[in-house]
């Protein structure tokens, strides 16, 4: 899509682009950091990874501040306007991105310094699933690809299924050894949080929509998250007194 470049608002669409395009790179390293130092147990990665997502921050404020002034000065067409709205939904969900990868960070702290528990391996597996919808669904932006952007959107429901299978598995290893219930405590917030990274992608897929339709998407968002109804039995112990 583009804008009559005669338009006042066209300079600033191309900087405010680029700004948001710079965020989104930034956040996008920012969750493959976390994803990483949370599979190799990377301490002094995860606190480096706290510290910078201030700049994340400061792009959100900078991008708003922006946009804010754009609206007070301007009049603009509805296309552009658009793209002023969809613009402000990026900012905050890429925020709220950059707050989860942070979130992760901070947990790899405790559960790095624990004994591994055995669900490591499936939230490091949600991590890698939840980092590939949100980098599809900044190229879609990118792209202005509507049809990508309906891919992410009707795919949320893996991460989901990946997320409901994760908690029992954590679930079970906490019943199993009382020992690795903080660190399983920790593995349940992280893999959440890759949950919600995907829920996320999902947002800025509709916000896509909307910028290249006018309209809002009118199908029922997919959603297969069922831990909230989740029980899990405790494993039977046979032959001998219960270790």
């Amino acid at each position: 899509m583009a804008l009559e470049q005669s338009h006042p608002w066209a300079d600033a669409h191309r900087a405010l682009e680029t700004e948001l395009s710079r965020m989104a790179g930034l956040v996008e390293k920012q969750l493959l950091g976390a994803i990483t130092a949370f599979e190799r147990r990377d301490i002094a990665a995860a606190e480096e990874l706290i510290a910078a997502d201030q700049r994340i921050d400061e792009m959100d404020l900078d991008i708003e501040t922006r946009i804010m002034a754009l609206l007070a000065d301007k009049a603009f067409p509805e296309e552009a306007l658009r793209e002023i709205m969809t613009m402000m939904k990026m900012t905050s969900e890429l925020e709220r991105v950059g707050d989860l990868a942070k979130n992760v960070a901070k947990r790899t702290l405790v559960v790095s310094r624990q004994a591994p528990a055995r669900p490591t391996l499936g939230v490091a597996r949600m991590g890698r699933t939840s980092l590939r919808q949100f980098s599809d669904i900044l190229n879609a932006y990118a792209a202005r690809n509507i049809e990508a952007a309906k891919a992410v959107w009707g795919g949320d429901d893996e991460l989901d299924e990946l997320y409901n299978s994760v908690f029992q598995e954590i679930l079970l290893a906490m019943m199993e050894d009382s020992g690795k219930v903080n660190a399983c405590t920790h593995l349940v917030f992280i893999a959440k949080n890759f949950e919600r990274v995907g829920d996320h992608a999902t947002n800025i897929a509709e916000a896509l929509y909307f910028l290249v339709t006018g309209a809002r998407m009118s199908a029922a968002r997919p959603k297969g998250d069922e831990t909230s109804t989740t029980i899990v039995e405790p494993p039977k112990h046979t032959g001998g007194a219960a270790r």
